[in-house]
């Protein structure tokens, strides 16, 4: 296995979270990736994946491919030899690589030329580097030509803020707090990173919490977290509210999801192997 960060590059902070370079055998044929408050774009250099919708059809994902803030899961498929270059934008940081909508962005993976101009480019250069770090490289510097003059929007952030420290915040405080009307909140959040700052809080709040649980995890095995303590410490209500979210994220309760997961350690936290797509009659029920 091959993996490899790179800086992030001064200035782009607040827009972004990591730049990467992996290169490994896949553990199993599928992987169920969960939701993520996060959106990256991913460079394939290896064989094509795959998108499985809920009704098990497959649909070929383009070399370069952008996957906003997902509120469900996503099945994948990936090729035998994982190897690919990527960024991880934070919600706020959209707007430093395309012009689009997040609502053009979120809920759905779709090929980056249509939303981020001048990705064939970067393809090929990235394509043509020699190593991890020279790919690196040219994805740092196309990220930083790209997101020249860029700045957040600050009525968003400090909604975000607000909703990490808690995720039941109403909308019409978050827009007192910053001056706006709770139209102008919504529409400027939306714009940004494509989910309203209630649908935000949830996908936040369930990867933070899974985050909790793997945290004291060994790196090639998962304990059973105690789940009680957890949902004691966290921003949910009660343990059926924990049991709800897990169905509604993963598709799993929390024992199944601990079951699956605990073979494979604490990196399948987010990006769970599978042996084969989850039945249609399982995900419906998820």
């Amino acid at each position: 296995m091959i993996y490899q960060e790179r800086a992030v590059p001064e200035g782009l902070e607040q827009a972004i979270s990591r730049l990467w370079f992996l290169e490994t055998p896949r553990q199993r044929p599928y992987e169920k990736i969960l939701p993520l408050p996060f959106v990256h774009l991913i460079v394939n250099l290896s064989d094509p994946y795959s998108l499985y919708d809920r009704d098990g059809q497959a649909t070929v994902v383009s070399a370069a491919f952008l996957s906003g803030i997902q509120t469900e899961y996503l099945v994948i498929e990936s090729p035998p030899l994982i190897r690919h270059v990527g960024v991880e934008l934070r919600p706020e940081g959209l707007a430093a690589l395309t012009p689009a909508h997040g609502a053009q962005v979120a809920h759905r993976v779709q090929d980056v030329s249509a939303v981020v101009p001048g990705i064939d480019g970067l393809v090929a250069d990235l394509r043509g580097a020699e190593s991890p770090d020279a790919a690196l490289t040219v994805l740092s510097d196309f990220v930083v030509g790209r997101a020249a003059g860029w700045q957040p929007d600050a009525v968003v952030q400090q909604a975000l803020i607000a909703l990490r420290d808690e995720p039941e915040r109403l909308i019409g405080d978050l827009a007192r707090a910053a001056g706006v009307s709770h139209r102008t909140l919504i529409t400027r959040f939306r714009g940004a990173t494509g989910l309203t700052p209630k649908e935000f809080a949830q996908v936040d709040r369930f990867h933070r919490f899974l985050a909790a649980a793997m945290a004291d995890a060994a790196p090639d095995a998962v304990a059973a977290p105690d789940w009680a303590a957890l949902v004691g410490a966290s921003d949910y209500y009660d343990q059926p509210h924990v049991i709800r979210a897990f169905r509604r994220f993963c598709g799993w309760t929390p024992t199944e999801y601990h079951r699956r997961i605990a073979e494979f350690g604490p990196d399948a936290a987010h990006f769970v192997p599978l042996d084969e797509v989850p039945a249609a009659a399982d995900q419906a029920r998820s």
